[in-house]
Order: structure tokens, then C-alpha cells, then sequence
């Protein structure tokens, strides 16, 4: 077997704590994707023997071997030892025992550089997409909950204090439109994360006659990083980007989950969690502790750091290319950890247990619809906005200080109210009928606002689907290919 990468230049191997502290930390990530890293190695081999760079017949013995290793536990296989070094040089050793020296080969024309950071994409984009899917569930489930609750009269909160009267389901189309923020944020991450740094070789690429192109289409890539020094870990600024966007999705998402919180509590009791959703106390049997809202409202504070950790990896004034290879890449763990909490909280919404009863009357109660007789008095008696407000105010605070049984005088400017007219003024159905602006909460309105959500869904779907089909495509003929030269070998 060759001798470590370290030996030939320093005649020594790696000290124990290099192995522990950076080597194992660098091949404990790429192992996670040895998958992408075989493809990967599968598109060089293709595109050096299509190029003429490899005889035929020595792509085919690697490419051989490639798939071999492929269909098997790679992992188990490779029992990669982090004194040999990344993942690159534990596969090396493997087609070094399949191919004997030509399998040494598989590093021509690039470097660990180009490679790294092409790993670090494919992992990134597979978990980015991951995590798209689950945004895209957790749309549907709160348009489904939309739609179910459309009608349901509810309370609206300003500094947690009794608003206006909104619907449920005007409420849950609301909560639909930070998600689908979120889904435009990762699909324009995703154009920019959506080129292949393999082949920039160190940084000034390689005198290897190479087609970058051919190995960009292979991995599903758009097309190749453009300078060469911009396709290594120098400008690695997708996982920080990846993190921002993460942050920004899942604050969204724990605002709903503290929402649904709040009404679940002993105290408001306006909607019930599923209790499959519940957990209770160790020692007080009555609990009913909605524990998934709070993995939310957590993980969302905990992403408030992640995308300051992911610039600090980024270049400074004393930042070299490699800065990044010797940190874990936490972008699929975050990633993972993100769509687990969209699904909860799709979950929770889809089997979200409604006191409809409740909610009606929450929704009138501590003078809710008062901005309707503020907007009568302007206008039928002509009043200005802010002169009507003031009026409705001091009425407000004088009925307060009375008992029903006895109330206070109105002030002048609302006499000849009768009871009936100012029943009928600040009935909370009435009122939210009455919110015809665009985006409001009248009949109309709502069915414009599902209809709009539903379609910007719909085309959120498709393009997912389509990114899905390309990168299926791609890899379908990347194994194409390499099983029809792989039998050239065997013939």
C-alpha cells in the first residue's frame, strides 16, 4: 500500500491529536455523504476517459470499482481510518486494492480543494431540498386549515391584547405567506449554491485538457463555478447564506407555533394540540404540556446563532482557503433539523382540536370592534378620524367604570345611538364582513386570499418537481454512463 500523504514529504505520519481533532472531525462529515463522494469520483472518471485523459481501459477498471463500492455498505467496506486522512484518500486506498496503481490515478486534474467543496454542495443541496419538501408540506396543511376553519369567528392579538375580530382561517392563510417566503429565499440560495466547483483543481485549475461541463451535468449542477479560484473553499459562502435563510423560515414558523401556544394554554383554552403532540409531567398527572410547539419556539432560538457561526468560518484579514475543511459542515444537521420542526408544526396544525364556541366569543369581548364606531361616527356625523377615536374611547372608558346594570352616558357625539344600532355597529360578524380592502377579512376577501395562496403554492410544486427531475435525471445517466464503460472492463 502507498505510504500516508505526509509521509513522502515530511517521512513521518500524523501526530494522534491531528488524527482525532482534524482529520476524523474533516471524515466524519464526508463519510455522512461517501454516497455524493463516490458519484462525484464516478463523474471524474467518466469525463477523464470521455476526454481522452484515461485509457479507456483504466476508467473502465475504476469506474468498475466506483460502482462496486456503490452498491455495497460503503462505509463498512472502506473502514475508513482518519490517519490515512479524507475521504478522497480512503477511497484512493480502495482502488488502489481493486486497480492496483492506476487506481492512484483517481486525483488527476484535481485537488482535495475542488472536491471538498464540491462534497460540501451536493450534501448542502440535498439537505436544502430535504427541507424544501418540508416547507411545501407545511404550506399545504396550513391552506387545508385555512380552508376547514374559514368561517370560524376568532380574536386577533396586538401586544397580546384583544385587536379586532379575524377568522381562522384569514389567520392560518397569514401564516402561510412566511412560508412561502422562505420557499422563494431557498429557491434563489439554491440557483447560486447550483454550480460545480469540481475541477478548479487548487485554485488556477489544472493543464489537463478537462470538461467541466460534462462533470457539472453529471452532479446535476447548472454549470461549472466560473473562476477557478471561487470553486474552492475561497468563497464558500453558501453555508452561510443556507443558515440566514434557515433562521429567517424558522422564525416564522415558531411566531404560529407561540400563537398556538398562547390559545393551548390552561389559562386561554381557545384550541387543544393533538395529545399525540403532548407530553406531561414526571410527577403532575394532569399535564398536558404542548412540547412540540416548544421544540419550535427553541430550535428557532438556537438559529438565531447559526448564521453568525457559519460567517465566522468565512475569510478575515488572517483566513486562509481551508478554514472551513477543519469545522464540521452543521448545514445538513440544520437542515435536518429545520424540516423536522416544519413538519411538526403541520402536524400540529392539521390535527388541531378547535373550540369554536370559544373563539366566537374571545373574538367580541374587550371591545374588539370598536374602530367600526369610530369609522361610523366619521361617517354619519361627519366627524374626523381622530376626533371620532377620542370619543370612542371616553365612551369605552366610562362604560368600564359601570356596572351593566347601570351604564354611563354616552358622550355627545354618540347621542342618538340607539341600543340596537350600536349592537348592530360592534357585532364582531358584522364586523369582519365589513374589512372589504384588499387582503381583509370579508367573505370575498378570503376567497381571494385562498385562491392566490393556492395558486402560489401550486407553482412552488412544480418547481420543486422540476428541480427533483433534474437532478434524478442527472444521476440516472452519471450510472448510465458509468455501467456501460464499467462493462467494457468486463467484456
Amino acid at each position: 500500500m502507498s505510504p500516508t500523504l505526509t509521509e513522502a514529504r515530511f517521512g513521518t505520519g500524523p501526530a494522534r491529536g491531528l488524527v482525532d481533532h482534524v482529520n476524523a472531525i474533516e471524515l466524519d462529515d464526508e463519510t455522512a455523504a461517501v454516497a455524493h463522494y463516490i458519484r462525484m469520483d464516478l463523474a471524474h472518471v467518466l469525463m477523464l476517459t470521455q476526454e481522452g485523459i484515461f485509457r479507456e481501459e483504466q476508467g473502465a477498471a475504476i469506474t468498475a470499482a466506483l460502482l462496486r463500492l456503490l452498491d455495497t455498505d460503503p462505509r463498512t467496506v472502506l473502514a475508513c481510518d482518519p490517519a490515512i486522512g479524507t475521504l478522497g484518500l480512503q477511497i484512493e486506498r480502495y482502488l488502489e486494492e481493486q486497480c492496483g496503481p492506476s487506481g492512484l490515478d483517481i486525483q488527476r486534474a484535481r485537488s482535495r480543494i475542488d472536491q471538498k467543496s464540491t462534497g460540501i454542495r451536493l450534501a448542502d443541496r440535498e439537505a436544502l431540498l430535504h427541507t424544501m419538501d418540508a416547507l411545501l408540506r407545511l404550506g399545504e396543511a396550513l391552506l387545508a386549515a385555512s380552508e376547514r376553519h374559514d368561517a370560524v369567528l376568532a380574536p386577533g392579538y396586538t401586544h397580546l391584547q384583544h385587536a379586532q375580530p379575524t377568522t381562522l382561517g384569514h389567520y392560518f392563510n397569514a401564516q402561510y405567506w412566511p412560508v412561502a417566503r422562505a420557499l422563494d429565499r431557498m429557491t434563489h440560495v439554491l440557483r447560486r449554491l447550483d454550480e460545480c466547483p469540481l475541477g478548479g483543481a487548487a485554485h488556477s485549475g489544472t493543464s489537463w485538457p478537462i470538461n467541466r461541463e460534462a462533470t457539472a451535468s453529471y452532479l446535476g449542477f447548472t454549470r461549472p463555478v466560473r473562476n477557478a479560484r471561487d470553486a474552492g473553499l475561497s468563497a464558500q459562502d453558501g453555508g452561510a447564506e443556507i443558515a440566514a435563510v434557515l433562521g429567517l423560515s424558522l422564525a416564522g414558523a415558531a411566531r404560529c407555533a407561540s400563537d398556538l401556544f398562547y390559545w393551548s394554554s390552561s389559562e386561554v383554552g381557545l384550541v387543544s394540540l393533538s395529545a399525540a403532540l403532548c407530553g406531561t409531567s414526571s410527577m403532575m398527572p394532569q399535564k398536558r404540556n404542548p412540547i412540540v410547539l416548544e421544540r419550535i419556539r427553541g430550535l428557532a432560538g438556537e438559529a438565531a446563532g447559526w448564521t453568525a457561526s457559519q460567517l465566522g468560518t468565512l475569510h478575515s484579514a488572517t483566513s486562509t482557503d481551508a478554514d472551513q475543511a477543519y469545522v464540521h459542515n452543521r448545514i445538513p444537521g440544520y437542515c435536518r433539523e429545520s424540516a423536522g420542526a416544519f413538519d411538526l408544526l403541520a402536524e400540529a396544525v392539521m390535527s388541531l382540536e378547535v373550540d369554536e364556541e370559544a373563539l366566537r366569543v374571545s373574538a367580541g369581548r374587550h371591545w374588539s370592534t370598536a374602530s367600526a364606531l369610530a369609522d361610523d361616527l366619521v361617517r354619519t356625523r361627519g366627524l374626523s378620524f381622530r376626533q371620532a377615536h377620542e370619543a370612542v374611547a371616553r365612551y369605552i372608558a366610562t362604560q368600564e367604570r359601570h356596572a351593566p346594570s347601570d351604564p354611563a352616558p354616552a358622550p355627545v357625539e354618540l347621542a342618538g345611538y340607539a341600543p340596537e344600532d350600536l349592537a348592530r355597529i360592534l357585532d364582531a360578524d358584522a364586523f369582519v364582513e365589513s374589512r372589504i380592502s384588499q387582503g381583509g377579512t370579508s367573505t370575498g376577501r378570503r376567497e381571494e386570499l385562498a385562491r392566490e395562496a393556492r395558486l402560489d403554492l401550486d407553482q412552488h410544486h412544480r418547481g420543486m418537481a422540476d428541480l427533483h427531475a433534474r437532478i434524478a435525471e442527472a444521476d440516472t445517466r452519471l450510472l448510465r454512463d458509468a455501467a456501460a464503460l464499467a462493462a467494457t472492463h468486463s467484456a
